[in-house]
C-alpha cells in the first residue's frame, strides 16, 4: 500500500485527477483548520451562487422534516462542517467533469448512475443508521469516481480497455497491467484525500463484490457495503430503462426482502428515489429518465414466465441465447415452442425496431429471423458491436440464387425457407450451437491468453518497480533519480536539487551496530518523506546520502524546503527503548542556471555545497555559488 501511496502522490502531483475547485476548494482548504468556524464558511459559500443554491436544496432533502431553509448560514448549520466539505467536493467534481476526452467513457451516463446511487444509498441510511444519511449520499455520489480519475488521466488507453467490453473484474486486471493501479484503489485513495471517512473509502473498494469484502455482518462497514452494493444496482437499471428494471425485477423483490421491505414499502422507496433523482438532475444538470411506477411494472411481470421460458434439457450441454424475430404472430409461436423445446432461452421481437433494441439489451448468441425487412435487419445487425460474431439464421420467401446470395450477402450464416420441418430446424440450431461453442472456446483460451499477458505485464511492472527503489528505506533509488532529474532538466528550465547527508554517521554504527544505523536510514527516509513538497521526489543516492529533486523550485524555494528537512531532522530524535540519537543533517542546495550544460553540473554543484555545510560546521543549509557548474 505504501507503493501505491507512493504512485498516488505522483499523480496528485501531475494535477490531471479530478479534484475540488474554485470555492468547494476553497472550503476544502478551510475545513482542514481546527479553529474554523461555519460563519467563515458561509462567507465562502456565498461567493459561489450555484454552490449556495444546492447546499441550500441539500439541507432541505437530506435533512427532511425539519423546517423549511432558504439561507446558506441556515443551511451549513443543519449540514455540519463535514458534510458542507462532501457536499462541495461532490458537487465541484461533479461540475468540473462532465465531459472529457476519454471516447469510451460515458460522463454522462456515469454521472446519472452516481447520483442515482447516491439518493438510494442516502435513503436506506436514514433506515439502517450506518452512517449519515448526507455523508453516506455524497460517498456514494463518489464511490466509482476512480472510473473518472482513469477517463482522465489516460483518455486513449482506458478508451480501448472500455472497448473491449470485457467483465468489471477482469476490466480491473488490464487496469493494474496498464496503469499500476485500477479504478478500485483510485477511488479509496481519492475519498481519503477527500477527508471523507475512512468507512467510506474502504467501502468504496468492496461494495461491488459483498461476498467478499470481507466486512463482518452486522458491522457497520458491512451494513455500509451493502447498502452501496443495492444501490449500484439499482441505479444502474434505472438508468438502462424500464426494460432492464423488469428483467431484474424479481431480483431486487429478493434483495429487498432481504432488508425486511415488502413489496408495498420496495415500490414506495423505488418511486420515491425516482422521483428525487429526477428533481437533483435538473438542479446538477445530468439526465435521468421518465419511468412508469414501480407497482405498474410489478404487475407487468408474467407469472408463468419461468415455465414458458423454456428449462434447460438436461441432455443438452450448451444450451444458448435465441433471439426471434418476425412479424407474424402464429409463426413466431410455433418458432418459439420448438426452439424452447429444444432446451434454449428464447426472447421474441415483432418487428425490425424492437429486433434490433433486443439484440443490443439481451446479447443473442443465436439469431433466427423471419421478418418481412430481413434483409434490412441482417445488414443492420452486422452493423452492431454486439451482432458481428452471432449465428443468424434468416428465413427467405424463396430458395433461389438470387435470394440465396442476397442474404448470404446482407450476413446470413444460414437460410430456410417455408414451409419448414421440426427436424430442419433443429438442425440449423445444432449447427448454430457447434459455431457459438467453438466461438466461446475460443473467446475463453484468448481471455486467458490475455490474462496471462495482463500478469506478466503487472510482473514487469514490479520488477521494473523494484529496480527502482531502495530496498532499505523504500525511497526510490540512485537509478531512479538520475532518470528523474534527466527528465526534469528537459522539461523545465526552473530546477533545483538538494544533497542530503546525515551527520557523523559513521559513529551510530561504529557506536550502535550496523543494524541500527539500518534503522537510522530508515527513520531519516520517513522524515524527509514527511517534509516534502507533493511535487518533489527524495531519493537514498547512496549510504547516508539522499538526494531531492525540486521541480519548478528557484533558490529561494529551494533554500525554504532544505531548512524544512534540516529542521525536522533536528527535531525528531531516534528512539529505540532506552537508546536516543540525537540526528542532524547537512544539505548542499543548487538550482539550475544557464551555464550548466547538463543536469550532472546541477547535482555537482549541490555535492560541492553540501561539502561547505560540513565544512563550515555541520546541520547547516548552504547554496551552491554562481561561479559554480
Amino acid at each position: 500500500m505504501n507503493k501505491f501511496k507512493s504512485n498516488f502522490e505522483e499523480l496528485k502531483a501531475s494535477g490531471d485527477l479530478p479534484s475540488p475547485a474554485g470555492v468547494a476548494l476553497a472550503i476544502f482548504q478551510l475545513t482542514r483548520k481546527p479553529d474554523v468556524s461555519l460563519s467563515e464558511i458561509a462567507h465562502v459559500v456565498k461567493a459561489d451562487p450555484s454552490l449556495s443554491g444546492k447546499l441550500i436544496k441539500s439541507a432541505n432533502v437530506l435533512k427532511a422534516g425539519t423546517r423549511s431553509i432558504a439561507s446558506v448560514s441556515s443551511a451549513l448549520n443543519l449540514l455540519g462542517l463535514d458534510a458542507t466539505r462532501q457536499l462541495a467536493i461532490g458537487f465541484s467534481i461533479l461540475a468540473g467533469n462532465r465531459r472529457g476526452a476519454c471516447k469510451q467513457f460515458d460522463y454522462m451516463r456515469f454521472w446519472s448512475k452516481s447520483l442515482a446511487a447516491a439518493i438510494v444509498s442516502q435513503m436506506l441510511c436514514e433506515r439502517e443508521r450506518v452512517a449519515q444519511p448526507e455523508e453516506c449520499f455524497v460517498g456514494a455520489l463518489l464511490s466509482n469516481v476512480g472510473m473518472l480519475a482513469l477517463a482522465t488521466l489516460y483518455p486513449v488507453a482506458y478508451s480501448e480497455i472500455l472497448g473491449a467490453r470485457i467483465p468489471i473484474e477482469k476490466q480491473r486486471l488490464w487496469e493494474k497491467a496498464r496503469f499500476e493501479t485500477d479504478h478500485v484503489e483510485l477511488t479509496g485513495a481519492l475519498l481519503e484525500d477527500w477527508m471523507l471517512p475512512q468507512m467510506f473509502a474502504d467501502a468504496a473498494s468492496r461494495h461491488i463484490d459483498l461476498e467478499g469484502a470481507g466486512f463482518t455482518k452486522g458491522t457497520r462497514e458491512y451494513g455500509l457495503c451493502r447498502i452501496w452494493h443495492f444501490a449500484d444496482m439499482l441505479a444502474d437499471r434505472l438508468v438502462s430503462g424500464e426494460k432492464a428494471i423488469v428483467r431484474s425485477m424479481p431480483e431486487f423483490l429478493k434483495l429487498a426482502s432481504e432488508w425486511d421491505l415488502d413489496q408495498d414499502d420496495f415500490i414506495a422507496l423505488s418511486n420515491d428515489a425516482v422521483s428525487q433523482w429526477q428533481e437533483w438532475s435538473r438542479i446538477l444538470e445530468v439526465p435521468s429518465r421518465d419511468l412508469p411506477n414501480f407497482a405498474e411494472m410489478i404487475a407487468a411481470l408474467p407469472e408463468d414466465a419461468p415455465e414458458e421460458t423454456g428449462k434447460p434439457n438436461p441432455h443438452l450441454e450448451f444450451p444458448l441465447r435465441i433471439m426471434l424475430a418476425g412479424d407474424e404472430m402464429n409463426s413466431l409461436g410455433r418458432l418459439s415452442h420448438e426452439v424452447s423445446s429444444l432446451g434454449h432461452s428464447v426472447e421474441i421481437a415483432t418487428n425490425l425496431k424492437d429486433a434490433l433494441q433486443l439484440a443490443l439489451d439481451s446479447d443473442p448468441q443465436l439469431v433466427i429471423c423471419d421478418l418481412s425487412s430481413g434483409i434490412e435487419f441482417a445488414k443492420a445487425m452486422r452493423e452492431l458491436p454486439s451482432g458481428k460474431f452471432v449465428y443468424m439464421i434468416l428465413f427467405v420467401s424463396a430458395n433461389t440464387e438470387e435470394e440465396l446470395v442476397g442474404a448470404f450477402a446482407a450476413g446470413a450464416d444460414a437460410v430456410m425457407t417455408k414451409p419448414y420441418g421440426a427436424m430442419e430446424l433443429a438442425a440449423r440450431v445444432l449447427a448454430g450451437q457447434r459455431f457459438v461453442r467453438m466461438r466461446e472456446e475460443l473467446l475463453s483460451q484468448s481471455e486467458s491468453l490475455r490474462n496471462v499477458a495482463a500478469e506478466l505485464a503487472v510482473a514487469n511492472r514490479r520488477a521494473q518497480k523494484a529496480s527502482m527503489t531502495d530496498q532499505l528505506s523504500g525511497l526510490p533509488n540512485r537509478r531512479y533519480a538520475i532518470e528523474r532529474l534527466a527528465t526534469e532538466w528537459k522539461r523545465t528550465q526552473v530546477l533545483s536539487c538538494l544533497m542530503i547527508d546525515i551527520d557523523k554517521f559513521k559513529s551510530v554504527n561504529d557506536l550502535h551496530g550496523h543494524d541500527i544505523g539500518d534503522e537510522v536510514i530508515r527513520h531519516i527516509a520517513l522524515i524527509l518523506r514527511g517534509a516534502m513538497r507533493v511535487q518533489d521526489a527524495i531519493c537514498r543516492f547512496g549510504g547516508e546520502e539522499f538526494l531531492a529533486i525540486l521541480p519548478s523550485a528557484n533558490a529561494t524555494a529551494a533554500m525554504n524546503c532544505a531548512e524544512r528537512f534540516r529542521s525536522a531532522v533536528e527535531s525528531s530524535p531516534y528512539f529505540k527503548e532506552t537508546l536516543k540519537i540525537r540526528l542532524t543533517v547537512s544539505i548542499g542546495a543548487a538550482s539550475r542556471r544557464p551555464a550548466m550544460r547538463s543536469f550532472e553540473g546541477l547535482i555537482k554543484s549541490a555535492d560541492t555545497a553540501l561539502y561547505e555545510a560540513k565544512k563550515s560546521g555541520r546541520n547547516r543549509v548552504v547554496l551552491a555559488k554562481n561561479k559554480q557548474s
